[in-house]
């Protein structure tokens, strides 16, 4: 599963996908395309997602990047 440290952090924080995307101020499927692998987390996206999430950012990297061969995470 495609960032699955990310959902448990959402669900460790109660918070919904489209929440978290209305707060970080994107479209919901814009959220979904990018957490489905079809397109890579922007900076920018990053930043906001970890700001409502409450990730720091010397623990992005667990959330949003993996350097496995194959994976289609960000990075």
């Amino acid at each position: 599963m495609l960032f699955k440290a990310l959902r448990v952090r959402m669900v460790e924080k109660e918070i919904l996908q489209a929440e978290v995307a209305r707060r970080a101020g994107m479209a919901e499927s814009t959220l979904s395309s990018r957490m489905q692998g079809r397109q890579p987390f922007t900076a920018w996206q990053i930043e906001a997602i970890a700001d409502v999430l409450q990730i720091p950012p010397e623990e992005w990297h667990r959330y949003f990047f993996d350097r496995a061969p194959g994976n289609k995470k960000a990075g």
